[in-house]
């Protein structure tokens, strides 16, 4: 009969535990959607403004989840699956808005592509960098579709907290475009700050679910050393 202490972490690592995790973060983010509304007129701009609380932390979540599998991954593993680490990063540097750092225009303005004015090393950066996330997320889908939807219906914990940053992702786009999607539909409707907190704490979901299943999936790869 296993020992007292072996039951105590062993039960800590079951699913209903880890779930109280997700359910965590999903009520942290409900907080951060009620808390500006309780703050002066001044300090709700900067709450969702450039280098603001909700987009230092949205970067720092995804150093977290690069950080963590660098850390946890053995060397063969991230020389399999450096996308895993490349594209949280390259998340990261969007967030801080490097896109639009080193160009006349940001890598995603066709502009850069097609203006006679910007220099051609720039359009070579611009074409490189979506090549190299393009093949990053050829072979995180290619590697991992199959086995993410397979473990998603088996309701594993890694896999649902995936399918939540996913949601939040899908959610924030399509608050972020629904103005301009709708006026092409002749409705003409503006951004409210409810809507902006919405969408900017939703983005902030992102890094958040895909830590929680970071730290869930280097868990379960390293099993812990029980106490006697």
């Amino acid at each position: 009969m296993p020992s007292t202490p072996r039951v105590a972490v062993e039960q800590a690592y079951r699913p209903s535990g880890r779930f109280a995790y997700l359910a965590g973060a999903a009520a942290a983010l409900i907080l951060l959607s009620v808390l500006p509304f309780c703050l002066a007129p001044e300090m709700q701009v900067f709450y969702l403004s450039e280098g603001g609380p909700i987009q230092v932390l949205s970067a720092a979540g995804y150093l977290v989840v690069a950080t963590t599998l660098i850390r946890e991954m053995s060397a063969a593993d991230l020389s399999k699956s450096w996308y895993l680490v490349l594209i949280p990063i390259a998340m990261c540097l969007r967030e801080m808005d490097f896109h639009a750092h080193f160009t006349t225009y940001n890598i995603t303005n066709t502009l850069l592509y097609v203006s006679p004015e910007v220099p051609f090393v720039e359009k070579i950066f611009g074409v490189s960098v979506f090549a190299v996330l393009g093949i990053a997320g050829y072979f995180l889908a290619v590697n991992h579709t199959s086995s993410f939807v397979r473990n998603l219906r088996r309701r594993d914990f890694t896999s649902m907290a995936i399918a939540a940053a996913m949601i939040s992702a899908v959610a924030s786009k399509t608050l972020d475009g629904a103005a301009s999607n709708l006026s092409f539909l002749g409705i003409d409707i503006s951004s409210t700050f409810f809507s902006m907190v919405i969408e900017e704490v939703l983005e902030l979901g992102i890094p958040i679910f895909l830590a929680t299943a970071a730290f869930s999936y280097v868990g379960r790869q390293k099993p812990r050393a029980m106490p006697h």
